[in-house]
């Protein structure tokens, strides 16, 4: 029996097209649905919910299959919807025993327009929950995350806006006061929260969550990104006012400078968000008197202290004790008779969001009234500012502790995880080390421990002896400074004749004792000095270096000297200093 065509089939197609583009379903999903809703469709087609049915689907055909349990012909338990006779059953597989299931396909084209419409709503059902699955599981982690859209409907009570596989409502409580919206724009908002019910997820988005101000913030500022600069504390009345205590973790990083951006370009980008609400950016303290300064400002506030039963009657010993104990004890801040009212704020904005901020009740009184309670501005400051020290301490030995048990912890986890790791190799290796002693060869031709410490003694016996060296080194001063001066050979590059030669050292003499004769240099003086220079020391350090041509220059030079008649040894040099000797 052929199945039904679903390949052929134009609507079927364009439907799985559609969920999976449109609607962003997994075709899967839709066939497994499928096949559950015909599978009731067909139990309530042949009235038996008990009735097992199997669906078959290759990609071309849907098959649907119903199968039936071999019993014995006389079994009393039969059922025709759930059971087969096994002579029955013999008819269509000769090979079939009791027990096992034959199946019969069925042309699910039969069945009726009530049926299908049953499959058809069970199919839309099981898609809707699905989808609402989807965008709730999507948005369920992303609370409070700043996202944008596009305006879909703008009624009176609510903006419905598409944001990504869902629409998003903007309620009339969480829009920013005398703000406009119009279809089609853009818009930025913060997810406050997803909800699951019957009729779908639900994201409800806002603009006027303090929380909204924030994320502008932490999108504008990079140090906010980064870690440096943090935003401690925020209290925000939408269209009105936002008070904002930031921190930093860098000493040399200015918070309130890095919020506010060079000319302020970084806090007017978060005002222009926001339609011109002020904004007021201050340094976070711990002090909480500080703090509450701070969020009160501009109004200058002289002091600030707990709160007692005199300001408040109904601040009873129970509830002040009740109150220390959760560090939510009321406080009283005191400011001039004038600046009261801008304490207070217009319509008392101020003083709430100070109030919010420091997640504090605090009582505005002016100096007039403190002084007709009679009460002791001093006293109870100066109790105000050691208690806050004691919190403060108090507080930074819990943090030392909690950080010490985490490294106490952190140190229990290694070690439990390096002792679950250790396979016991390296005491079998240690083990192994210590049974079998490890044998040590010497080879003859390295010397031994004790001959090494012999060559060390012969060596600082030496010692003295090349100090005598150097001595003598430095006695043969003469030859030293040969070995210095020395420089290499240069050709001549001009030729002087004898007559002028003889001229010039008689105009030298004039002012000089007279000259001495010059003796004959025979080869014996050329020897000794000879052997004078190969007894010399040379340094390596101070060797000149001569490259090819150079050496080829001096072997030319030398060849020239030798050819000289300078060292003629016909010539006797005595008879010319005689001559000119007479002629002077």
């Amino acid at each position: 029996m052929a199945g039904i065509n679903l390949k052929n089939n134009k609507n079927f197609i364009e439907s799985m097209k559609m969920f999976e583009n449109d609607r962003k379903i997994d075709p899967e999903f839709v066939f497994e649905v499928l096949k559950e809703a015909i599978v009731k469709t067909y139990q309530k087609h042949i009235d038996a919910p008990a009735a097992k049915v199997r669906v078959d689907f290759d990609g071309k055909e849907l098959h649907v299959f119903h199968l039936l349990e071999v019993v014995d012909d006389e079994s009393e338990t039969f059922d025709e919807t759930l059971d087969i006779l096994l002579s029955d059953a013999l008819k269509i597989n000769p090979d079939v025993k009791i027990g096992d299931v034959i199946e019969e396909e069925f042309n699910f084209a039969e069945i009726g327009r009530t049926s299908i419409n049953v499959a058809k709503q069970m199919l839309k059902q099981k898609i809707k929950e699905y989808e609402k699955q989807k965008v709730f599981d999507e948005y369920k982690d992303k609370e409070y995350d700043l996202i944008s859209g596009i305006i879909k409907t703008v009624e009176e009570k609510f903006v419905l806006v598409d944001i990504k596989n869902t629409i998003g409502i903007l309620l009339k409580s969480e829009q920013i006061p005398g703000e406009v919206y119009r279809e089609g724009n853009s818009i930025k908002c913060v997810i406050k929260e997803v909800s699951k019910n019957s009729k779908g997820s639900q994201v409800v988005l806002s603009r006027a969550d303090a929380m909204f101000v924030k994320r502008l913030f932490e999108k504008e500022v990079p140090e906010i990104q980064q870690g440096i600069v943090e935003i401690k504390a925020i209290a925000r009345e939408a269209g009105e006012r936002t008070k904002m205590a930031v921190y930093s973790r860098n000493e040399d990083v200015d918070a309130i400078g890095a919020c506010i951006g060079l000319k302020g370009n970084r806090v007017q980008g978060v005002i222009s968000e926001v339609k011109g609400e002020k904004i007021d950016v201050f340094n976070w303290n711990d002090d909480i008197g500080e703090l509450v300064k701070n969020a009160l400002a501009p109004a200058e506030v002289k002091a600030c202290f707990y709160s007692n039963s005199i300001i408040n009657p109904e601040l009873t010993d129970e509830v002040i004790e009740k109150e220390t104990k959760r560090n939510t004890r009321p406080l009283v801040v005191v400011v001039e008779d004038d600046k009261l009212s801008i304490a207070i704020g217009k319509k008392g904005k101020n003083a709430k969001l100070a109030v919010k901020l420091t997640n504090r009740k605090i009582d505005i009184k002016t100096e007039s009234e403190i002084k007709e309670l009679n009460i002791d501005v001093e006293a109870e400051t100066e109790f105000f500012k050691q208690d806050q020290i004691k919190i403060q301490k108090e507080k930074e030995a819990k943090e030392f502790m909690a950080l010490q048990e985490e490294a106490a912890k952190r140190k229990a986890e290694f070690d439990e995880s390096l002792a679950a790791n250790d396979t016991g190799m390296f005491e079998d290796v240690f083990d192994e080390f210590e049974e079998k002693p490890i044998e040590v060869t010497i080879d003859d031709n390295v010397m031994k421990e004790e001959e090494v410490e012999e060559v060390k003694e012969e060596e600082k016996e030496e010692k003295p002896v090349k100090e005598n060296k150097k001595e003598k080194v430095e006695a043969n001063a003469e030859i030293e400074a040969i070995k210095i001066d020395k420089k290499p050979l240069t050709p001549r590059t001009d030729y002087v004749s004898k007559y002028e030669e003889v001229a010039a050292s008689t105009k030298r003499a004039e002012n000089k004792p007279a000259a001495k004769k010059h003796k004959k240099k025979d080869d014996d003086d050329r020897r000794v000095r000879a052997e004078n220079l190969e007894k010399k020391e040379y340094d390596e350090d101070v060797k000149p270096f001569y490259s090819e041509e150079e050496l080829e220059e001096i072997r030319l030079q030398e060849e020239m000297e030798e050819d000289s008649w300078i060292n003629d040894d016909d010539i006797d040099f005595d008879e010319y200093d005689e001559y000119y000797d007479e002629e002077r």
